[in-house]
Order: structure tokens, then sequence, then C-alpha cells
């Protein structure tokens, strides 16, 4: 099934986003920075690499833990945990340009290598996603209104078939390679959790280590789930978490169930990530 979601952004202005779930693209290696008992590898956003819409030359603007670099089309905004998040106007034509190519794994391929010249390790993309979204700007007053459809790539994050569930690598490239839609947050996984996390998956590997795992959660987590490193979300300003955890969606008698956590012992997980 598919879920289409249509926001308000900017008066005028509307996003829609379709996930189409694919995950083509395919890991690249990189031992170094994936070696056994070694943190995952954090990558910082540099503005100087940022291929970023913006317009015109963008000014810094910094206050209260938030950098600003705003353009005549569009600001990048860096939080003070490293998390970043690209925005266009209103207005801006570049929003209203075509794709750089309407060969996806094309599209795959060049936001792997804009994420890595950023600092992100190839070893750590796990895989890549396609969302198709439909944007369009007009005038309140029922002025013109413009749809153009645009193929927007997330970069997966995993270790060892282990996944790093809210890591975030985000990009749209227009004709003119600038970027019209960027969402970044990649930080430094310690080493503890990345080796708990795959000695986890691999216990959990062999069936009857499964089954006895799976005999101390509850009825309603019996289905199928896997082992998966979670940390704390790009909107959290709190001291950062990371921790590794079995997680499983809910079975309900509506199907509606959501996803439930619990750490190697069986016990239930609450953090909201």
């Amino acid at each position: 099934m598919r879920l289409v979601l249509c926001l308000p952004l900017i008066a005028g202005v509307f996003v829609c986003a379709c996930n189409s779930g694919s995950s083509g693209g395919s890991p690249s290696t990189d031992s170094a920075a994936c070696a056994s008992g070694s943190p995952l590898s954090g990558a910082s956003y540099d503005i100087t690499k940022s291929a970023f819409a913006f317009g015109s030359a963008p000014v810094e603007q910094s206050a209260g833990g938030l950098d600003r670099w705003v353009g005549s089309d569009g600001v990048v905004a860096i939080s003070s945990n490293g998390s970043e998040m690209g925005i266009m106007n209103a207005t801006a034509p570049e929003s209203s340009l075509p794709d750089w190519s309407t060969d996806t794994s094309m599209l795959e391929a060049h936001a792997s290598a804009y994420w890595v010249s950023m600092g992100v390790a190839s070893c750590e993309i796990s895989g890549t996603g396609i969302d198709t979204s439909v944007s369009g700007g007009g005038s309140i007053d029922g002025g013109s209104f413009q749809n153009v459809s645009q193929n927007i790539v997330t970069l997966q994050r995993g270790v060892q078939g282990v996944r790093v569930v809210e890591s975030l690598a985000v990009a749209r490239f227009d004709v003119d390679d600038q970027t019209t839609v960027e969402n970044f947050y990649w930080p430094e996984i310690p080493a503890d959790v990345v080796s708990t996390a795959i000695a986890f998956s691999s216990q959990l590997a062999d069936p009857s280590a499964l089954a006895a795992y799976k005999a101390k959660l509850p009825a309603d987590a019996q289905g199928q789930g896997s082992v998966v490193v979670h940390h704390s979300s790009s909107f959290s300003m709190s001291p950062f978490q990371a921790a590794a955890t079995y997680d499983v969606i809910q079975t309900t008698p509506e199907d509606d169930g959501g996803e439930l956590s619990f750490d190697q012992n069986g016990n239930p997980v609450t953090t909201v990530w």
C-alpha cells in the first residue's frame, strides 16, 4: 500500500510524498571505518561541499544553537547536535526543475557519492531508497499552481546486517545538480553498542537461540523481528543515547500494531528515540 501525504510548508506551497518502497543500491566497503570493535564513525555537514540551491551566496546567521546559511532561494540549518536540513523558499525556481536524472540507479549512486564526500563511511551505506514526491507553488488567492514530481534519495545506514534506524542522509538533485531537499544526521555510534548489536544479531541467527529468546517475549511480539541500533533522533537536544534492540511489529486483531523493542534479556525498551 502507498501512503500519500500532503502538507502546507509555506504560504502557497504544498509538498506531497509517496513512499515507493525502493531499496536499490548496494553497500560499499571501507574496512577501516567498519572494523570489528570500532565505533561507527559519524559525519558532519560541510557547508563548503554543499550542493544546496541557495540561489545566491549564503549568509551565515547563528543564534540559539542553530547555524543558518541563508540564500535568496533557500536556507540550510545546522543544529548544535550536528543535524542538518535544507529547505527551499516558496517561490524558489529550483523547486520546479526536473530531476538530475530519470534513472533511479544513477540518482541513488549520485546521492551516495554526495554524502560520502561529507564524510559518510561507504561501508555504512547498507542500501538506498527512493521516495517520489510532488511539490508545487502558487498564490493563495487562486493563482496558478504547478506540480513537479521529484525523486528523493534516502541512504540506509547499517553494519554487518544490522540497521541503524534514526540516521538520516536524504537529498534530491535537480537538473542543474543542485539539491532542493536535504536532511542529514549521521552521529558516531559507540563501539560497545555496535559490538553488542552484532553479537545480538549473530546469536539470533541460530533458529534454536531465536526460539528461546522469543519465548521470553509477550504473545503480541511473536512476529518476525530483527536486531537494530537505535539512537537519539535529529530533533533531540538531550544527551545522546544509543542502544541495540530487537524490534518487532506488535500483533493485534486489527493488524494495526506499533513497533515493540526489547533488550538482550527480553525486557521491553520504552525509550522514545
